[in-house]
């Protein structure tokens, strides 16, 4: 009988037709799983309204930027003289006093007893996992995975393991913030200068950002991305244009004018980590649209003036988190005004955005940064 076979010439055509179809087929996978992971950070960002949410209802106010109250043994709202900084409220940030509500207790009753603490120490519960808190939990170094989203590799592959990692950053309004300076343009204030609840959301909850999705920082190298870079300004100061930002952008879309050492340390210091801290580097301000680079004016990025923006790993733009509790996709092309503008001219002030207290300068993004700037806009 005669034998049927394939031609090593259809074997390869055979080959070739299934190397198209994987090809084609490919692409379309990839986008499925982006899509789950997009639908999965959607929904950590929910948790984290409710949260935000039992927090108001236990407290009757919500979380505090810094010298939270909900976590010290008395109210200091109105007190004088220098308040002690190290392990205390002072530069405890708002996702701590939430941790109650994320079903994080247990780290929670670890944390207390260090914010309470007079003494002026490390801040273990920010980044030293060798210190210890109350139940010996490192409570630094526990990844939370709620706040977490799948769609930033840094967050699946770490480089370090010493900081538990978090996208998810409150917004301290739409100003250039320092350390650990009031945010009067926000609805997360220092708690020995005011606390905000509903009431004070002049503008409606719904058209208020209270958080924002944030790319890791993981590559401490000249030319990071400007997604999850960061550019350092000598110059930067209260009254500059964030136009000296932009102005970083290299053309391969890259950041240049950077120059931050390697170090473990420096990696400590950035985006993403310290999901703890209150000082401003650590949060997000709605000065430049989502996606748009991310500039200090010191290598220690945590310890001066800073641009932080918004932005994520997905495309075109970043989740964000309102104060009524809806979660919305915010396109980096969001109208956020003129990034060459002077606003210390236009407010006759070297600190315009502690000063000034009228609509935002930055657009739609800047106007849902703010709770009672008395702008006419509501969110996407």
């Amino acid at each position: 009988m005669k034998k049927h076979a394939f031609t090593l010439v259809e074997l390869l055509v055979v080959i070739a037709i299934i190397g198209v179809l994987i090809a084609l087929l490919l692409p379309a996978v990839q986008a499925a799983r982006e899509a789950a992971r997009r639908s999965q950070c959607t929904n950590h960002f929910k948790q984290l309204g409710i949260a935000l949410h039992n927090h108001h209802d236990a407290y009757k106010y919500f979380p505090n930027s810094s010298y939270q109250n909900s976590m010290g043994a008395a109210t200091i709202i109105g007190a004088t003289g220098a308040q002690p900084e190290g392990n205390r409220r002072t530069r405890i940030g708002p996702l701590a006093p939430m941790l109650p509500f994320m079903e994080q207790t247990v780290l929670y009753d670890a944390m207390k007893p260090s914010v309470a603490n007079s003494a002026v120490e490390a801040c273990r519960w920010i980044w030293d996992p060798a210190e210890t808190g109350g139940s010996g939990i490192r409570i630094s170094s526990q990844p939370i995975s709620t706040l977490q989203c799948p769609s930033d590799p840094e967050s699946r592959t770490p480089k370090d393991t010493e900081l538990a990692r978090s996208n998810y950053r409150p917004v301290y309004g739409d100003m250039i913030n320092d350390i650990l300076v009031d945010m009067p343009r926000s609805i997360f204030r220092r708690g020995d200068v005011t606390i905000v609840n509903f009431s004070a959301i002049a503008d409606g909850s719904s058209n208020t950002i209270a958080f924002s999705e944030t790319a890791i920082w993981s590559d401490p190298s000249n030319n990071p991305r400007i997604i999850n870079g960061v550019g350092i300004l000598s110059s930067l100061v209260f009254s500059s244009k964030p136009s000296v930002c932009m102005a970083l952008i290299s053309g391969n879309g890259t950041l240049t004018s950077v120059t931050i050492p390697d170090t473990l340390d420096n990696i400590k210091r950035m985006p993403g980590r310290r999901i703890y801290e209150g000082r401003a580097a650590f949060a997000v301000v709605t000065i430049l649209p989502p996606n748009s680079p991310s500039c200090g004016h010191h290598v220690e990025w945590d310890a001066a003036r800073t641009i932080a923006s918004a932005s994520s790993y997905h495309t075109g733009g970043a989740n964000t988190l309102y104060a009524d509790g809806s979660v919305h996709f915010t396109s980096q092309t969001i109208n956020a005004g003129d990034p060459s503008f002077d606003v210390a001219t236009a407010t006759g002030s070297s600190n315009p955005y502690k000063d000034y207290l009228g609509p935002s300068f930055w657009g739609v993004w800047g106007a849902l940064g703010t709770p009672k700037g008395s702008e006419s806009v509501t969110g996407p």
